[in-house]
Parts: structure tokens; C-alpha cells; sequence
């Protein structure tokens, strides 16, 4: 059995057809259900009654650490190949929805058998996305299914080879034509392989756009008084014990064992970044502390979630956490949205902030909690920010605030969030030494403004159809020369180019001069200089931009000029 499992705000879903015979019976109508664990659920092969309890017992121990009692069992067939007979899915889809009524979780299910239109809005703390696998022991289900299955034929090394070197392939699905994964293969951004599924090759062109928003990146966050730090891929089991993680986000995890003891490679960075600040006795005179990490971490997704770089199981973070006294928390909060606004705006794209507030459910004093919402709203209007609030909506450890970015398709990503946690000081004991020389409790903040570095990538290359402004752009500019007399010319210009630190290519080949402006505004670059005899003689050169405007006689000191400004400016368009 495979679940994807999301504690949501709300989800909204409506039986629209019948997609087998044997549906159960459903009114056509739009349910709604809010502050709810949904499981979107696949029953495979071989499941039964014993893996349904299984399954059930597994999201009870969630619930209890989430302090949430109600789940929503939806059928969901996509996460797997390997699907049980549609009675037996439906008779294991009622003995979880039995099983869990016993327990007493309030617990609903979406018909079996239909196909759904549902709407979701997830949470946004950390534990809110998770997927499961859960199967029965293995030599029961061997003794179980030995008749029903033929016995497998170990590989052959070349037969390996094919599958580990096999390229994922999208231009068979039915994808926009500025779908991020079609553009991406087309440029040659990145690639998807089956030798790590969900885990996306960056080629060389798509580590130019990375290297330039992380230089951009660390420009801001240096002028923001940000410290960056960077902490390891892999920490000992104590260390996730201690956050909570080893127990509310096993099953997203990968394992490593080191010197026979337990590891596990970093689904977050929080932890990690928090052994920084207790490294040494930290004065009040030290905070605001601003600490950033572009950190890798790996988060086991279910294989029919993978979508690109919008779901992926490796992926950098934007991290940043802050520690500061409570007199602190509001001038910070301005600080991470004006800083958070100045970056979305530099792209063109446009968000809007939602506020959630304490949920019924949740740690912290009265106290805490009407200073840390109070200070929240004040921020947002300090900043001038118009903003959606989701009264109850908070995560269970403090209010948040975050950012969605509507992306070329209409849709909403939750890329940036602001949280005030109440939790992990507790739980890692992070003090610092006041004016009166007592130790007292830290205030954190974990924000992010990307978010995942991949998906903001790919929700670029959509935002701009992979057109991108001349500053991202991984080629900026490619000179071609009108015949072969010309070559030496050209490279000459190439040459001028690259001494101004412009990214440079030209076309040498022996291609007529139309197939190569036609290769290089279908690549997207953003100038094509053109050069024959006539601007040979004039050192002159001809521009021409991908969107077809040509200009002749054009000093090249005056184009380095102009394409430098462009660049330093960050222009759009």
C-alpha cells in the first residue's frame, strides 16, 4: 500500500463520472472538509484486512504527534503500477475506514471508483507532506503469493545498464509547450534519469541559472546582515531524536549506518544550523542572529508524486533561521518581507501572503503567542502588505506567514513562509545571557523565500518560458558570421565579449545564416550579433534580438555597454 499523506487547511473534492462499473454510490455534489489529514491511498496487489490495520496504527502514532483526530480516506490509484483487483482496493479502503471508526478517529472516505475534481490547500510546516509505504512481513507475503508468482530472473549486467543509463522521458506525455520539463530537455537545463528517480541532473547550462540566483542570493543576504554557514548531509540519530524527526518523519527518510551506529541523511536543516548557534555562549549583545544555509536535503517521496522539479526527493532550501530576543520579533518580520518582496520582485512575479494564526490545537502560554501574532500583524502593516488571515490555521508550534507565488499556469506555490517556532529552543535548551547575566530562552524564526532552489528554477523557466532576462540567461549573447571569411572576425568579437564577462558562443558551423538565427531563438538566447564583410570593414556589428529586432552598424563597445547595463540592472523583458 502507498499513501500520501497531507494535513490540510481544507480540501474540497466532487464525484464527477463513474470511472468503473462497480462504483459506489455518490451524490455529484462538492464535500468539504477542513483542519484534516488527508490520505490520498493506493491498495496494491497482495494487500489485505492485516495491511489496512497496519496502515491505520501507523497514522493513529502521526495523529497523536500532530494533535489532529480526523483523516480522509481518497482513493487514489496513480501512486503505483502494482494495483489490487477494484473489489479488493474497496474492501481494504472500508476495513481502514472501519478500523480507523474503532480507534476513534473521526474519519471520512471519498467514493471509490469515481474520478474526483478536488481542490487542496496543505499546511505549511514541515511535517504537513509525508508519503508511506506499508507492506506485511515478507516471508508471510512470500508464503502467501509463492503460487501466485513466477520466480524472477536476476538482470544481466547489460540489462542493468540499460535501466541505470536510461533518461526519464517527458515528450510522450501531453505536456504545455511551456511545461518547465518540456523546456528544460529542450534547452538542455537538466535531465531525469532512472538511476535516481525524483533526483534531477543539472547540466551545465542549468547550473549557470542556479550559480547566478545564488550569487544574487548571496549578494541580498549579505547587505540583509545574514552569516552563511553550511552543516553536513548526514547526522546522527540522537540528533533527529531530539528534534522529533526520528519519529514524526521516519518514513521520509533515508538511513545510513556509520561505525555500527545510526544516521540518517538531513530531510532538514533546522538541527543541523541549531548545533551552530550552541557551539558557544551566545550574549544578548549577539542578536539578532541571521544564519543561512543553502542545504541539501532528501526527502523520500512515493514515485507517482514525482512530478520535474515541482515534487522532487533532493533538493536545496533557501534556509534561513534567525535568533533573537522578543523585543526583536517584529523588526526582523519586516526585515524577512521586505527582503522576500525585493527578490519576487526582481523576477516579475507575483504573490500574494496569507497569516495563520494559533490553531485550536498548540504549545506555548497565552502569552507567547498574543505577543507573537500581534507582532506578526503589525509587521505585515509596517510593511504595507496586504495579506489573507487564516484565523486557526497556524502551525501547532507558532503563527506563520506565507508567501504564494503564481506561477505562468494560474497556480499557487507556497514557496516562502515565515515561522516563529516555540518548540525547538525548548527542546535543543538554546539560551542566550541577558543584561542580567541569566541564561534565557531563544526566539527562532525559519524562513525561507525560494523555497526548494530546484522548483523555483522550474517555476522560472515557466515564468518565462525559458526566455529568460539577459542576466539569468546561460547564453547572453552568440556571434555569427555570415560565411567562412568572416570566422576570424567573429572569434575576435567572442573574444572582446568574454573580457567584459559576457557568456558568449558562436556559430561556426556551415549552416545557412537563417538555420542559424533560427537555432539560436529557438535556444532563447537573447542577442544574436551578426557579422559578414560589410560590418568587417565597418568593425562594426550587426544585433539582432530574439524577438526579431535588428539594428545595423552597431559599435561594439556600444553593445557591451548596453548588454552590461541590462545585466547589472537585471532587467526584464
Amino acid at each position: 500500500m502507498r499513501i500520501l499523506q497531507l494535513h490540510s487547511d481544507y480540501i474540497e473534492y466532487e464525484p464527477v463520472k463513474k470511472e468503473i462499473p462497480s462504483a459506489e454510490d455518490a451524490e455529484k455534489k462538492t464535500n468539504r472538509l477542513e483542519d484534516i489529514v488527508v490520505l490520498f491511498t493506493c491498495v496494491e496487489a497482495g494487500d489485505d484486512e492485516a495491511i489496512a490495520k497496519q496502515a491505520i496504527d501507523e497514522i493513529e502514532e502521526f495523529l497523536k504527534n500532530l494533535k489532529v483526530n480526523r483523516i480522509l480516506l481518497y482513493p487514489y490509484a496513480h501512486l503505483s503500477a502494482n494495483l489490487a483487483e477494484p473489489d479488493v482496493a474497496l474492501d481494504v479502503m472500508k476495513s481502514m475506514e472501519k478500523y480507523s471508526s474503532k480507534l476513534g478517529i473521526e474519519t471520512f472516505r471519498a467514493p471509490f471508483g469515481w474520478c474526483k475534481r478536488f481542490t487542496i490547500a496543505v499546511k505549511g510546516h514541515p511535517l504537513a507532506e509525508q508519503s508511506r509505504e506499508i507492506s506485511s512481513d515478507v516471508s508471510v507475503q512470500s508464503k502467501k503469493w509463492e503460487k501466485k508468482l513466477k520466480p524472477k530472473k536476476e538482470k544481466t549486467l547489460e540489462q542493468k545498464k540499460a535501466v541505470m543509463f536510461r533518461q526519464s522521458k517527458v515528450t510522450d506525455e501531453k505536456l504545455p509547450e511551456n511545461d518547465h520539463r518540456v523546456l528544460g530537455q529542450q534547452l538542455g537545463l537538466y535531465s531525469f534519469h532512472d538511476a535516481a528517480p525524483g533526483m534531477p541532473f543539472f547540466h551545465n547550462k542549468g547550473m549557470i541559472i542556479i550559480n547566478e540566483l545564488l550569487k544574487f542570493w548571496r549578494k541580498e543576504h549579505k547587505k540583509a546582515g545574514y552569516q552563511e554557514v553550511k552543516t553536513p548531509i548526514i547526522l546522527h540519530k540522537y540528533l533527529w531524536e531530539i528534534s522529533g524527526h526520528w519519529d514524526k518523519f521516519r518514513e521520509n527518510m533515508y538511513f545510513t549506518k556509520i561505525d555500527d551506529q545510526d544516521f540518517a541523511v538531513k530531510p532538514m536543516n533546522c538541527p543541523g544550523g541549531i548545533l551552530i548557534f550552541k557551539s558557544k555562549v551566545r550574549s544578548y549583545k549577539d542578536l539578532p542572529m541571521r544564519v543561512a544555509e543553502l542545504g541539501l536535503v532528501h526527502r523520500h517521496e512515493l514515485s507517482g508524486v514525482l512530478s520535474g522539479l515541482f515534487r522532487v526527493r533532493m533538493l536545496t532550501q533557501d534556509d534561513a533561521h534567525i535568533y533573537m530576543t522578543e523585543k526583536h520579533i517584529k523588526d526582523e518580520i519586516i526585515g524577512v518581507i521586505k527582503l522576500t518582496d525585493k527578490i519576487y520582485k526582481t523576477f516579475g512575479l507575483d504573490y500574494h501572503v496569507e497569516l495563520s494564526t494559533r490553531p485550536k490545537k498548540s504549545i506555548g502560554t497565552d502569552k507567547q503567542w498574543e505577543a507573537a501574532e500581534t507582532s506578526l500583524k503589525e509587521a505585515l502593516k509596517l510593511a504595507k502588505i496586504k495579506y489573507k488571515l487564516n484565523p486557526g490555521e497556524g502551525a501547532f508550534y507558532g503563527p506563520k506567514i506565507d508567501f504564494h507565488i503564481k506561477d505562468a499556469m494560474g497556480r499557487a506555490w507556497q514557496c516562502g513562509t515565515i515561522q516563529l517556532d516555540m518548540t525547538m529552543p525548548d527542546k535543543f535548551d538554546l539560551n542566550y545571557v541577558g543584561e542580567d547575566n541569566k541564561p534565557h530562552r531563544v526566539i527562532m524564526i525559519h524562513r525561507t523565500i525560494m523555497g526548494a532552489i530546484e522548483r523555483y528554477v522550474g517555476l522560472l523557466v515557466e515564468h518565462f518560458k525559458g526566455a529568460f532576462p539577459v542576466w539569468l540567461a546561460p547564453v547572453q549573447t552568440i556571434v555569427i558570421p555570415v560565411s567562412e571569411k568572416n570566422k576570424k572576425y567573429a572569434n575576435s568579437i567572442k573574444a572582446k565579449l568574454e573580457k567584459s564577462e559576457i557568456r558568449v558562443e558562436t556559430d561556426l558551423s556551415e549552416n545557412t545564416l537563417d538555420y542559424k538565427i533560427r537555432e539560436a531563438q529557438m535556444q532563447k538566447v537573447p542577442y544574436m550579433i551578426v557579422v559578414g564583410g560589410k560590418e568587417e570593414k565597418a568593425k562594426a556589428v550587426s544585433v539582432r534580438s530574439r524577438d526579431g529586432e535588428v539594428e545595423h552598424d552597431v559599435a561594439l563597445k556600444d553593445f557591451i555597454k548596453q548588454i552590461s547595463d541590462e545585466i547589472k540592472k537585471k532587467v526584464i523583458k
